[in-house]
């Protein structure tokens, strides 16, 4: 996961809403408004260089959205009480087992039409397009073989500081009661690429995590406090717990896209709360992330009481392959051996 002190800067606006006691949608304005001021917070976000914070917060942007409103919450940050408003979700999304040709040689044009998508049932709808362009070929696509094992479920908690949202609070969390643990992804910033497993085609590791919303796929949770104009801590230490409360009711919208997959929407509400150390981090590509050189790190207590909030259920219906994962960053290498004096 790569993490970034942001220097970024943006307008000033308001950013009012509240819920309405049920998961169904308030006016769909609210949500329509919140959003907006999310998209350009991440505008102002990306501008300053660093794309992964503008894709959680347009993804916020659109929880937002399909919930219609937001929910007042109490969040506390170095032991003041603030009040906040926050939205929820749970995303179920599909393990994919995949493999891609290694050695085919064929690299597609940057912009073919992706294949058509695969619903729930492992049908490819008849009447979806996925030809590509004729004039943009220069080769047959490398496309994976995927397989889906199961689906993953995680919960996403976005709050934020209502006058001009210069403060955001997120937590990405397996789904119960955990702690800060390395290498949970970020799905609000892309799902994770498909497991790889060459030696064992079609076989998944051990996930444990299911549709219903149980434990296991990706254990623990990963956080940031991000202040506008200023940039991000990152979760170092905490626990949190989240629970699944009632789902069921309408979205402002039936479906919803993120990254390579299609979801069902359904209004929900869920239990939150969480206490976190987060400190401010820099990240070098070369050698991963380091403290800032010079810098003494900064830290921040983050805290949140048992909570409901309202939000939202998004389970997947159709994905399209994923694109093939990075390959892992190497070792930074050690230093040279002292040299052997060859003479007795």
């Amino acid at each position: 996961m790569r993490h970034t002190t942001l220097l970024f800067t943006c307008t000033t606006w308001l950013a009012l809403g509240c819920g309405d006691g049920g998961t169904g949608p308030a006016p769909e304005s609210d949500g329509r408004r919140l959003a907006a001021q999310f998209e350009r917070l991440a505008d102002s976000v990306e501008s300053g260089g660093y794309s992964p914070a503008a894709e959680a917060l347009r993804h916020a942007g659109e929880i937002v959205r399909l919930t219609g409103h937001a929910t007042p919450v109490v969040v506390t940050i170095d032991g003041v009480s603030r009040n906040f408003l926050a939205v929820a979700e749970q995303l179920d999304f599909p393990n994919l087992i995949c493999s891609w040709p290694s050695d085919s040689g064929v690299v597609p044009p940057p912009d073919t039409t992706r294949p058509p998508p695969v619903d729930s049932t492992g049908v490819t709808p008849p009447d979806i397009g996925g030809v590509m362009p004729g004039d943009t070929v220069v080769g047959p696509p490398v496309l994976p073989e995927c397989t889906v094992v199961g689906t993953h479920s995680m919960r996403t908690l976005i709050a934020w500081e209502p006058e001009q949202m210069a403060e955001v609070v997120r937590i990405v969390a397996d789904v119960g009661n955990n702690t800060v643990a390395a290498g949970v992804p970020d799905v609000m910033t892309g799902l994770p690429a498909a497991t790889v497993d060459s030696s064992r085609p079609g076989i998944p590791p051990d996930s444990g995590s299911g549709s219903g919303g149980e434990p296991g796929g990706f254990p623990g949770f990963m956080g940031e406090y991000l202040v506008r104009n200023v940039g991000s801590w990152w979760a170092v230490e905490g626990s949190q717990r989240n629970e699944l409360e009632d789902a069921g009711g309408a979205c402002t919208d039936n479906r919803a896209t993120f990254d390579w997959a299609e979801f069902d929407c359904e209004a929900a509400r869920l239990r939150f709360e969480l206490e976190m150390t987060v400190e401010s981090l820099r990240y070098e590509p070369l050698t991963g992330v380091i403290d800032p050189p010079d810098v003494p790190v900064e830290r921040h207590t983050v805290s949140m009481r048992p909570s409901m909030v309202d939000g939202v259920r998004l389970t997947w219906v159709a994905w399209t392959p994923p694109p093939e994962p990075l390959p892992p960053e190497p070792e930074p290498a050690g230093p040279d051996p002292i040299p052997v004096d060859p003479t007795p």
